[in-house]
């Protein structure tokens, strides 16, 4: 149901007030913002048959949790002027000793060929009073346009908002899209990013990877050219595959085979995947699994995304989650400044004040609270 910016907002501030589940989004290069959200506050999983909602999916473990489409409202923001933000690093205070260890763990085992890559993450905590939920949604629309956004909130659950660059699977029908996105350079203004014999080999490993696993699941398989595209201040190497699945296929293994890609866990992927597990030192949940809306009772339709640049809101704190991907070629220190510039995305929304166009009060009184973000690690060692 299509909705005024005004009756838009006020619905989505009542829903809130009420504890009930929603999840805003917004799709990438829209206008369009939507919400939905249940009548109560039950907690429904998927099973990719009859569904319809809005899935979140951790990173290991568990069943997709699925919001479920019982309302669903639209509504048409205005164009706004772009933000103009700031090129300066927010300063994390991240414990470096601690990525240290933790990287020559990764070094190590890529040197004695247990892996060939691996996805390193940090929790990066920011600390003070928090905005509304929609605050937060709205920021990130305004600044990360190009994204896909969206704010999500379970009583029983908690609350996460992202704004991610990375499709992991958009299905129409019975044809399939999905994409290859890795490698990063941070953006300057009229330069071009160089990109190094690092970032095209770990491009290529999530490629290769991903044909390989739809190779025995699909047709008409088509893999185009390496490009680079910018997703906020960062550059990143993408190539986009399209594929017709097999009839009979059914869309659960397609996700299991597809989820987690190289690109956020590591290659070969069960060994990637059981390093993080027993060395990063605490849990990934959300981060880096993924979310997005699925339509399987009248058409089949999926728009699913990695949950990367996403943020955790708990009571007393907020975490940013950002990782990178390490191989042979890795150097320490530009990997720790990858992560902490993967952070900003985040960090940026976190401190910025209500955009100017939003027409209604939607934050806490956040006056005179310093902004301070401290990463937390506790790598087994």
């Amino acid at each position: 149901m299509n909705q005024s910016k005004e009756e838009f907002l006020e619905k989505a501030k009542e829903v809130a007030l009420k504890g009930l589940p929603f999840a805003l989004f917004s799709y990438p290069n829209s206008t369009d913002i939507h919400l939905i959200y249940q009548n109560d506050d039950t907690l429904h999983t998927a099973d990719f048959t009859e569904s319809q909602g809005f899935i979140m999916y951790p990173f290991h473990g568990g069943a997709p949790l699925l919001l479920k489409g019982e309302n669903l409202l639209t509504t048409s923001l205005p164009s706004a002027e772009k933000p103009v933000l700031s090129t300066a690093l927010i300063p994390t205070q991240g414990d470096r000793t601690s990525y240290h260890i933790l990287f020559q763990k990764a070094l190590k085992a890529i040197e004695e060929h247990s892996l060939e890559k691996v996805v390193l993450s940090r929790r990066i905590a920011y600390q003070g009073k928090q905005k509304s939920l929609l605050t937060y949604f709205l920021d990130l629309k305004a600044l990360y346009p190009t994204a896909f956004c969206y704010a999500f909130s379970h009583p029983k659950v908690g609350q996460w908002l992202a704004a991610t660059p990375e499709t992991l699977l958009k299905l129409t029908g019975d044809t399939l899209r999905t994409m290859s996105l890795a490698g990063t350079k941070p953006f300057i203004e009229g330069e071009s990013p160089l990109w190094t014999e690092k970032e095209y080999r770990e491009q290529k490993i999530v490629t290769d990877t991903i044909t390989q696993v739809l190779q025995p699941l699909t047709t008409d398989l088509s893999i185009g050219k390496a490009h680079e595209v910018r997703a906020g201040r960062l550059w990143h190497l993408c190539t986009e595959i399209s594929a017709k699945i097999t009839p009979n296929i059914p869309i659960q293994e397609i996700l299991q085979r597809l989820h987690p890609t190289p690109a956020v866990c590591g290659f070969p992927t069960d060994k990637a995947r059981h390093f993080l597990l027993e060395n990063e030192g605490y849990p990934r949940e959300f981060y880096a699994g993924y979310c997005g809306l699925i339509h399987l009772e009248e058409s089949r339709s999926i728009d699913l995304f990695v949950n990367l640049r996403c943020a955790q809101l708990t009571q007393k704190e907020i975490f940013v989650y950002v990782g990178g991907g390490i191989n042979s070629s890795s150097q320490e220190e530009s990997e720790w400044q990858e992560t902490e510039n993967k952070a900003q995305t985040m960090l940026r929304v976190l401190q910025r004040s209500i955009p100017p166009w939003v027409a209604v009060q939607t934050e806490r009184q956040t006056q005179g609270v310093p902004f301070q973000a401290v990463a937390h690690w506790s790598p087994n060692s």
